[in-house]
């Protein structure tokens, strides 16, 4: 009975176990997200979401940072830095490389949309202006338009977007999912899972979840190609940065303030909609041309399939 929740030879619990038990650890800490609504004043969940979204993002990743450490510390038996989070020089590396390569799959997104005539250019949102971020109504002020404090804050809450969740999916759960079940299913389940979970995004469809989770497989070749987390992060953070606040499209189904202001015509499947780039048939092969880049970008004298395949 004991071998069902325990591997002797590892001296831990086994994998599907420890995934359970930080799942609960990290739900129960993200929980703080809605247990202290209470305290800004009576306000609807979506009024809350928005007017606060750093905050909240902020509390996730903190939450995801302690649940992830405390599990791999003493569920794993590992360090926190094993998953893929040495800081190095060759980190800023992966990350800048991946934030650019991110804003370059965007940047082709918009220009082929254009070009079909999928979208259109309405104006250059930018004003130079200062806040008062101390108070709820210079909060709203400056989400309503786009300058240099709303470039600073998107960019803030993007990166701390990346890096959560590139921690908890591509880090402890694809990790420990390969430890139990292999590598190969525990890409394609992952994948799925990612998938699912955005397929509860505002405006989602079944071909947005469709390619959502050929993102998951673009996120976690990040991780295979170079064995950091790093280069998945950097993409992550560029992709929603710059599909949303710079080049206007909705990110993920998610809307905020852009520099510049689109029209998406129809078709939706070919435009992305109201989902974004992600909801696009056209994004299929911009990806497919990314994982390219990646794989020339990870064998410039680093490690390479050969020393780590994909598939063990």
């Amino acid at each position: 009975m004991r071998g069902i929740f325990y591997n002797n030879s590892e001296k831990r619990l086994r994998s599907g176990w420890r995934i359970l038990v930080f799942l609960i650890l990290f739900w129960c800490l993200a929980a703080l997200t809605l247990a202290i609504k209470p305290l800004f004043g009576s306000m609807t969940k979506r009024e809350y979401l928005e007017n606060f979204s750093l905050m909240i993002i902020g509390i996730l990743a903190i939450s995801a940072t302690l649940s992830v450490w405390i599990s791999r510390k003493y569920l794993d038996k590992k360090s926190f830095v094993s998953l893929g989070l040495k800081p190095s020089k060759r980190a800023w590396t992966d990350l800048f490389f991946g934030f650019l390569l991110s804003a370059a799959m965007a940047g082709i997104f918009l220009f082929i949309a254009v070009k079909l005539n999928l979208v259109e250019i309405n104006s250059i949102n930018w004003e130079h202006r200062s806040f008062d971020l101390t108070t709820l109504s210079g909060y709203k002020s400056m989400m309503q338009t786009f300058a240099m404090a709303t470039l600073v804050f998107l960019l803030l809450e993007h990166v701390l977007v990346g890096y959560w969740e590139e921690l908890v999916f591509r880090g402890y759960l694809f990790q420990n999912m390969s430890s139990g079940m292999g590598r190969l299913p525990a890409i394609l389940l992952s994948c799925v899972i990612y998938g699912v979970v955005h397929s509860m995004n505002p405006n989602a469809t079944l071909l947005s979840s469709s390619i959502i989770i050929l993102f998951g497989f673009l996120r976690i070749y990040g991780y295979l190609a170079t064995g950091m987390l790093w280069l998945s992060m950097g993409m992550h953070i560029g992709w929603n940065f710059f599909q949303g606040p710079i080049f206007g499209f909705a990110a993920s189904g998610h809307q905020t303030a852009t520099w510049l202001e689109l029209e998406i015509l129809e078709p939706n499947w070919l435009s992305g909609g109201s989902f974004g780039p992600e909801g696009s048939l056209l994004i299929i092969p911009i990806v497919l041309l990314a994982l390219l880049a990646m794989k020339v970008w990870s064998n410039r004298g680093r490690m390479t399939f050969s020393k780590q395949p994909l598939i063990s």
